[in-house]
């Protein structure tokens, strides 16, 4: 995709923008031309920002999980606000991979703070500023909002969230001339999935032996099948939502990775036949149950 260039006077803000996506995104819209307001959880994350960005870009200490944060920073951004759109990219999430019956409840009640309680109490704080000037809404989601496989149950849950948020939002405020897009990301090439890696591993090596033993083949498909998905880089993420932000008539939904695409394909296929696909890979050596309903 080509380097978008506006001439208009646009303000957006970003959560999540400390790494990966967000920061990229933060970074590439500052260039093409956007006044951007950067959430970042710590002043180093907000200092790297200033040192890589413009005077337009503008870093803030934002906690999506804080209401007293959320309240904080768009205080502090509504009085540097003229009258120039306005618009909202929800970026701010953590993943959670791994059989449900070996996550922790703490982590899971986390995931879905961040990821949906996060994302809705940021848009229903800033929808004011969002409708008074026509901005827009763009939400980061992923293919397993697309579909719920094995070992993603929680994430997925989140991801769905995401996606049904943006469904509703889209009808909710068309009649004030606010768009809502919904971009679908596959696996990025950003220091995050080392984290994501890792944090599963920590989570395995911390789960009950024996369950986990239960699990190995699943377990051990998934993390190949992560390893072989070729990923993309984070600025090409950073060009979709530019485009979302931009363009005359977004899209509701942008697919972007192999990843997602191949999640969109499987989306569509009978379910019956979406379940045995997905068995007979991840238990190669075992017979599926053809009587049970899947």
């Amino acid at each position: 995709m080509k380097t978008i260039k506006t001439n208009r006077k646009h303000q957006v803000l970003i959560t999540g923008a400390s790494t990966g996506i967000g920061y990229a995104s933060a970074i590439y819209l500052d260039k093409i031309g956007y006044r951007v307001f950067a959430g970042v959880r710590t002043e180093s994350d907000a200092q790297k920002l200033k040192e890589n960005g413009s005077e337009n870009l503008n870093p803030v200490l934002l906690d999506v999980c804080n209401p007293e944060s959320i309240n904080t920073t768009c205080d502090l951004i509504s009085k540097q606000l003229g009258s120039d759109t306005f618009s909202l990219v929800n970026n701010a999430g953590l993943s959670l991979n791994g059989p449900l019956e070996i996550l922790p409840m703490d982590d899971i009640r986390k995931l879905l703070n961040v990821n949906v309680l996060g994302l809705l109490s940021v848009i229903q704080k800033y929808l004011p500023l969002i409708r008074k000037n026509k901005g827009r809404l763009v939400n980061i989601s992923s293919g397993h909002g697309l579909l719920a496989i094995p070992d993603k149950s929680v994430y997925a849950a989140s991801k769905f969230a995401v996606q049904a948020i943006s469904d509703s939002l889209r009808v909710e405020l068309k009649p004030f001339e606010v768009s809502v897009s919904n971009v679908i990301v596959g696996k990025v090439n950003t220091s995050v999935l080392g984290k994501i890696e890792n944090d599963r591993r920590k989570m395995l090596e911390g789960a009950n032996p024996e369950v986990v033993r239960e699990y190995t083949q699943l377990i051990e498909y998934f993390d190949k099948e992560v390893k072989n998905i070729p990923g993309i880089e984070a600025l090409e993420v950073a060009k979709i939502i530019g485009d979302a932000l931009n363009n005359r008539k977004p899209k509701a939904q942008y697919l972007i990775g192999p990843g997602a695409k191949k999640m969109k394909v499987l989306a569509g296929f009978p379910r019956k036949m979406r379940d045995k696909m997905l068995f007979n890979a991840i238990y190669k050596n075992k017979k599926c149950n053809n009587s049970a309903e899947m």
